[in-house]
């Protein structure tokens, strides 16, 4: 039976996995009709409305705007999401909180404390110690929590012992307390409603499910009142953008934890589940989320962090999901989770998988250049200081991914806001590659990052795809859109298969030094070894299989846990069950000691899992997993750059295969652990060929070889599974020759194409933004040549290849007045069809850069540049069909 999904990506009945930022400003219109029109032209099937700010959000102007997007939207068969805002990031609602009740207004405890020494009989401390100068002088004193003191050492902050409760020795403003011997830190805690980040001020409390209905009631409310009849038709849903904890007035200290002096989100909800997860009082044991204290700090600050985490969830996140669903929409976004924020407070939100409770497609984003090819293993100097390259390359997109597998409610899907802040160097090649980047780690959907109507040049945040006509590559934006559209029907709606899980870190890291997942997910993924990262929450309700685990709909050989000095007893005891019935449970480079963080549980040894497990090092873990997996793509060469992703669906796998390499190309065999046959999806055309398959006793054996940055597609099984759809036979490659020719080059902009303006002759292929040439092109340039071939096509041969050689980065040939199609991304390879080529040819190719030559903006300075041009070399080899 012929594999549906497999049908539909070839005959164009695919759907739409794009949902661009389409920014509302304010301006006229007809500017807003303009760009909706294009982005529709572009084979786009969605928007997310932004407003960026529009000046006049939820009133006549902003509505305005919206009626002539959503009848655009009628029309073309179109969706629109909204952005849940009128400001970035998610929490604003509107203007609402600026108005609203104290109690609905974000608050945070602080600590400041005075050293005393003892014995000291009659001592008295001054309780009010308010600043009179800087910025500190206007915040909030608050609302006095307690008075707390704890012995501490004489040479460091280390705190000792039990806390000493001094609230009630309070009288007209002065403490009095006899002060034991040794010395003495007394803390002063208060409830205060500023201290975080200043520019979050007006934010609602996202742990408070009262003041997320500020936000339901002013904007998703506002926007149901007055489009009722198109939610759940042409109305897809909201977008929350970046909300999270933003306690720091370092707003974005991505590593802002626990230990930093800084104030803490608190309200009457995370006191009472403080003190039920303490099984005491909360006030007293406030200081230990500053202050280290021997050890005892652990239990506390797991405590804390694990009640902010699921106060978010339930205050924020759920009631947004639930609302969504009870009016026949969905609900869509991300936090910030850069650098490890997602554990995080700050401006993260304390756990990625909470943070995504409700979600229809759990997101992420890549703004910025977090992401860029060759810059994997270390970090990358980018706008926000330095990317992580192992965060952003192995763990970022798997977020996503994973919580989507491991959550019926998503049915698979996630998303990504991408190329946003790139600069106007990234062009549609740099987003192919970052599509690619996102599909092979199983994100399904892309938000790309913008259309403007803003008049040229917007300097916000470029690239802009439109950009009023200016951008050169949109007339190619659609061959992006039918590739990412094919690709992502064609992976969803099966049974991915990943042979690992990694265990989340979060609840290790509460508790003391943590290895994150980014670590055993790079080893695993440059094997090709795909893997999931499940959170502690999951393992609760994970099933075993024979020796596998199950969690959701997703089956896992091997439980990797990053090593860490702690774990929870509630998590130490899963991994025991887990053991016990057979699953392989490998802990990289340190077994953790167990932490009771429950009082109400059952006493844990803490030596429990290093009496049971051996660690495995990193330079063994790649080793070990392979050895307990039979599901794993293979490969026979060594390949870092390679990412695979494998789904099951049904009569046959789809394996999506990567060289995320920027210059080094990757040949060698890939084994599939699937009986049957084999063929090649070109996803950018939508065509199938066939591909020489051998079957071993692994599965089937096929031949690689990737360009760098390309991806491939294969679908392995049972012929069946392509029945009936027109297959390409396989072709082998002859001898090339270089087609070593005088070029003469024209030029034209995105205004003047395609009346070109001639330019000069070149003897040989050179960058074109050389000094003396076009440093400050950018547009097309037309190549165009006369070259002899073989007179006609010689016997056996099915025509010919030309490969054009490096280009940048758009590239269209045409031969003999032929359209051989236009390559946005590498290998630039046409086909010339039996019968085009001649004794003498005349071959025209177009190459298109990017606005950043004409345009260089403040964003692509922080990025390597490109030459402007075809470079080159071009060749030409002859084409022959395999015998079967």
């Amino acid at each position: 039976m012929t594999l549906q999904r497999l049908r539909e990506a070839v005959t164009g009945r695919e759907q739409n996995a794009i949902m661009p930022l389409f920014w509302q400003k304010g301006g006229p219109v007809e500017a807003v009709r303009e760009e909706m029109e294009r982005i529709g032209d572009a084979g786009i099937g969605a928007v997310i409305l932004e407003a960026r700010p529009h000046p006049d959000f939820l009133g006549e102007g902003w509505w305005r705007d919206v009626d002539a997007v959503l009848e655009i939207a009628r029309r073309r068969d179109m969706k629109v999401w909204f952005f849940d805002d009128d400001t970035f990031p998610t929490g604003h609602a509107g203007g609402a909180v600026e108005h609203a009740a104290p109690g609905l207004r974000r608050r945070f405890v602080t600590e400041r404390h005075t050293d005393v020494v003892g014995p000291a009989p009659g001592a008295s401390l001054i309780v009010e110690r308010r600043q009179f100068w800087g910025p500190s002088a206007a915040l909030d004193p608050g609302t006095l929590l307690g008075v707390v003191a704890y012995r501490r050492a004489e040479d460091s902050h280390e705190l000792i012992g039990d806390p000493v409760d001094l609230t009630d020795r309070i009288v007209d403003g002065i403490l009095r307390w006899d002060v034991p011997d040794g010395w003495w830190r007394v803390f002063f805690l208060s409830v205060v409603a500023d201290g975080g980040s200043a520019r979050h001020a007006n934010h609602i409390d996202y742990l408070n499910p009262a003041s997320t209905h500020l936000l339901i009631d002013t904007v998703y409310e506002g926007i149901r009142a007055r489009y009722p009849e198109e939610f759940g038709r042409t109305i897809a849903g909201f977008f929350s953008d970046e909300p999270g904890i933003y306690n720091d007035p370092d707003t974005f200290d991505f590593g802002s934890g626990l230990g930093k002096p800084v104030p803490l989100p608190w309200n009457e909800l995370v006191h009472e589940r403080l003190a039920a997860a303490l099984g005491r009082d909360a006030v007293t044991a406030l200081p230990l989320l500053w202050n280290a204290a021997s050890g005892a700090e652990r239990a506390v600050r797991y405590a804390f962090m694990d009640a902010v985490s699921r106060l978010y969830a339930d205050g924020f996140a759920r009631p947004l999901g639930d609302w969504c669903t009870r009016h026949g929409v969905e609900h869509i976004g991300h936090v910030i989770e850069d650098n490890g924020a997602h554990t995080h407070l700050g401006p993260g939100a304390g756990h990625y998988f909470r943070a995504m409770t409700g979600q229809d497609m759990p997101g992420i984003d890549i703004i910025g250049a977090q992401v860029a090819p060759g810059f994997s293993r270390g970090p990358l100097a980018s706008m926000s200081g330095h990317s992580d390259g192992e965060f952003f390359h192995f763990t970022l997109a798997k977020l996503a991914s994973s919580a989507a597998h491991l959550d019926p409610h998503t049915r698979g899907r996630s998303m990504c806001e991408t190329i946003g802040a790139y600069g106007w160097y990234a062009g549609l090649r740099l987003f192919t590659w970052l599509t690619n980047h996102l599909l092979v780690r199983g994100v399904t959907h892309v938000v790309p990052h913008a259309f403007s109507p803003a008049p040229f040049p917007d300097l916000d945040c470029p690239p802009h795809f439109y950009a009023h006509g200016q951008n050169p590559q949109y007339r190619h934006h659609h061959l992006l859109s039918a590739y990412t559209n094919r690709l992502s029907h064609l992976l969803q709606g099966g049974a991915h298969i990943a042979p690992a899980a990694v265990l989340y870190h979060a609840d290790a890291e509460w508790l003391g030094a943590a290895q994150p997942c980014d670590r055993p997910l790079r080893l695993l993924m440059e094997a090709q070894l795909d893997a999931d990262i499940v959170p502690a929450d999951a393992l609760a309700a994970a099933a075993t299989v024979g020796a596998a685990l199950r969690v959701g709909a997703e089956t896992y050989d091997v439980l990797v846990v990053p090593g860490s000095a702690y774990l929870p007893g509630h998590v130490a005891r899963e991994l025991v069950r887990l053991d016990d019935a057979g699953v392989p449970v490998v802990f990289v480079d340190r077994v953790p000691d167990v932490v009771r963080t429950d009082p109400a549980a059952p006493e844990c040894a803490p030596r429990l899992l290093a009496e049971r497990f051996i660690a495995v090092p990193q330079s063994d873990l790649v080793h070990t997993v392979a050895g307990l997996t039979a599901r794993a793509v293979r490969v026979a060469d060594p390949s870092p750059s390679l990412r695979v992703l494998r789904v099951d669906q049904g009569e046959a796998d789809v394996v999506l295969v990567v060289n995320e390499s920027p210059r080094d190309a990757v040949r060698t065999t890939l084994t599939v652990p699937r009986a049957g046959d084999a063929v090649c999806v070109d996803a950018f055309r939508g065509t199938l060929q066939e591909v020489p398959a051998r079957a071993v006793a692994r599965g089937t054996e096929l031949e690689l070889e990737l360009a760098p940055g390309e991806a491939a597609v294969f679908v392995v099984g049972a012929p069946a599974a392509w029945d009936g759809l027109a297959v390409e036979p396989a072709a082998s490659v002859g001898a090339a020759r270089a087609i070593d020719v005088a070029w003469t080059v024209a030029t034209a902009t995105a205004d003047e194409y395609p009346a070109f303006t001639a330019w000069g002759e070149l003897d040989a292929l050179a960058p074109m933004d050389a000094p003396g040439r076009l440093p400050r092109f950018s547009g097309t340039l037309r190549y165009t040549a006369s070259f002899a071939a073989d007179a006609g096509d010689a016997p056996g041969i099915d025509g010919y290849r030309i490969d054009v050689g490096a280009v940048h980065e758009l590239a269209t040939v045409r031969v003999n007045g032929v359209d051989l199609g236009t390559r946005i991304a590498p290998p630039y390879v046409f086909d010339v069809p039996a019968g085009v080529l001649a004794a003498e040819n005349r071959i025209e190719i177009e190459v298109t850069n990017t606005l950043v030559k004409a345009q260089p903006d403040f964003f692509s300075a922080f990025a390597q540049q490109e030459p402007t041009g075809l470079v080159g070399p071009v060749t030409i080899a002859p084409l022959a069909a395999l015998s079967e």
